[in-house]
């Protein structure tokens, strides 16, 4: 009866973590399904993929380059899944590949933005004076600007062959710091009159040691709110910049996807599986993270948690 004891305990200290915690909200759980299900079709999905999007010679009788009337808007088949598109390419192809060039864009410039937010939201809410003025005045400038034209402008400037996916997630993550910089500056200004920040400047804790080691901890689970929230907005982005014909030059993203699907006439051809592949991975995609966004909110929050579990 012991060891059945001491299982039953360990069980139970397991389901009053964190962990045990996200994993009985519902939300959480359906948006983490979806979203592990969407990263295996672009990482797992690819290896099924032809190696190489842009050619055409793997799907011609001869193997030659030539795109033929007979080869163009292909219907779905076991030889391509979601059927050819006006250049003869696959479009399981560009979907699968598209999406985890997509997934890997958006997660750096996710971390970019979210890095930037964090260091400039800690430094401009405890330090405050004419250094937390400058900060919070760029961000409310920031904030006014319409980024996404602003991003347009950058890289529609950049030439073509400049044009890179690393590049596209670095302005993308450089351009999204100013919002998140305000909540991690009010989090810090509230947890700076906390009682265990002046028994920390009581033992000469440094400035930096208490951002660090007391603040930061304290805020880190909404530090990673704010960070699927980049991640999410990061890949309307590259999907709306891309969508246009301003995306990465040098691989296939969903937004390049969307651009080929524009221009080779789907919607009004009534190619449903291609323009409804392409949206559904989108919509999918973002109505998980958005699930993920609200289990984690009632997990972190107290508030929330009781509010929930008072029903």
């Amino acid at each position: 009866m012991r060891p059945l004891t001491k299982l039953i305990g360990v069980s139970k200290s397991i389901r009053q973590t964190l962990l045990g915690d996200l994993f009985t909200n519902k939300r959480f759980v359906i948006g983490f399904t979806i979203f592990l299900f969407i990263i295996l079709l672009g990482y797992v999905g690819s290896l099924f993929a032809y190696p190489d999007p842009w050619k055409i010679s793997y799907y011609t009788p001869g193997g030659t380059d030539r795109c033929t009337d007979d080869l163009r808007y292909l219907p779905p088949s076991p030889e391509h899944l979601l059927g050819t598109d006006n250049n003869c390419r696959d479009i399981y192809t560009w979907l699968v590949v598209g999406l985890k060039n997509t997934i890997w864009i958006a997660a750096l410039a996710g971390v970019i933005g979210t890095l930037i937010a964090t260091v400039l939201g800690m430094i401009a809410g405890y330090r405050g004076g004419l250094l937390d003025d400058v900060i919070n005045f760029s961000a409310n400038f920031m904030i006014v600007i319409p980024m996404f034209i602003v991003l347009l402008m950058i890289v529609g400037y950049v030439p073509e062959r400049l044009r890179t996916s690393m590049l596209v997630a670095v302005v993308i993550g450089l351009l999204s710091w100013p919002g998140p910089t305000r909540v991690v500056r009010s989090m810090v200004m509230q947890n700076k009159a906390a009682d265990y920040v002046d028994m920390a400047k009581l033992t000469n804790f440094t400035s930096t040691e208490i951002l660090f080691k007391e603040i930061l901890p304290n805020i880190a689970s909404y530090i990673f709110l704010i960070y699927i929230n980049s991640f999410s907005s990061a890949i309307f982005t590259e999907v709306g910049i891309g969508a246009i014909g301003f995306g990465p030059f040098d691989a296939v993203t969903l937004g390049r996807a969307f651009n080929a699907m524009l221009a080779g006439g789907a919607i009004t051809l009534g190619l449903w599986w291609w323009f409804m592949s392409l949206g559904l991975v989108v919509v999918f995609l973002s109505y998980s993270l958005l699930l993920i966004n609200l289990g984690l909110q009632h997990v972190f929050n107290p508030r929330l948690r009781f509010t929930v579990y008072a029903v």
